[in-house]
């Protein structure tokens, strides 16, 4: 066999390899992880509407947890997550979505007058509630982030969801400089298929 023909083999061997090895250690080719799945969920909008985990398929999408008479860390996430929504919101397949940990105060009306503090675009950014048990499941069994037994204690992480609904990353909702990591894999993921 020529060494031109020995070489090709060994790169495609090497690519299998590679390939291969990803999928094994549960990342991707652009090596953010596959963290879990989101399941689905039926939540009502700052609008009324009800949206749904179908609604965001084939979107690269943002979540966190806030209550709007939160004082201390929901302002800071959400003026964070304002950053996000900013960067990307004349993009038609990044959504961002804000679920209320305390949905009995947390009124669709009451997410409309909040969405309107930060200018939100609320086609792009959801501002959800719902029954508080639903809420509790999609923390505890979906986004595997904070405290099941008093919701209002909420993480203050932001999960990255891709096209396919899988988990691909955490980022803390509390530090800005975050965000530029947070806005670099996003436009990772708008380019995977």
């Amino acid at each position: 066999m020529n060494q031109k023909l020995r070489f090709i083999i060994y790169g495609i061997v090497a690519v299998i390899l590679a390939v291969t090895y990803f999928l094994k250690e549960g990342k991707s080719a652009t090596g953010l992880p596959v963290i879990g799945t989101i399941p689905e969920f039926s939540f009502t909008d700052s609008q009324g509407n009800e949206i749904n985990r179908r609604d965001l398929d084939e979107k690269v999408w943002v979540a966190d947890f806030i209550f709007t008479t939160c004082t201390m860390a929901c302002p800071v996430m959400t003026g964070n997550m304002n950053l996000v929504h900013k960067e990307f919101k004349n993009n038609d397949d990044v959504r961002i979505v804000s679920i209320s940990v305390y949905p009995e105060y947390d009124t669709p009306e009451v997410l409309s007058e909040y969405a309107s503090l930060y200018n939100a675009n609320t086609d792009r950014w959801h501002f959800l509630t719902g029954p508080e048990e639903s809420v509790k499941e999609i923390i505890l069994k979906g986004f595997k982030i904070g405290d099941y037994e008093d919701i209002i204690f909420h993480s203050e992480k932001f999960a990255l969801v891709d096209k396919k609904g899988q988990i691909r990353g955490y980022y803390s909702g509390m530090q800005t400089e975050e965000m530029a990591k947070l806005k670099k894999d996003i436009k990772i993921l708008l380019e995977e298929n």
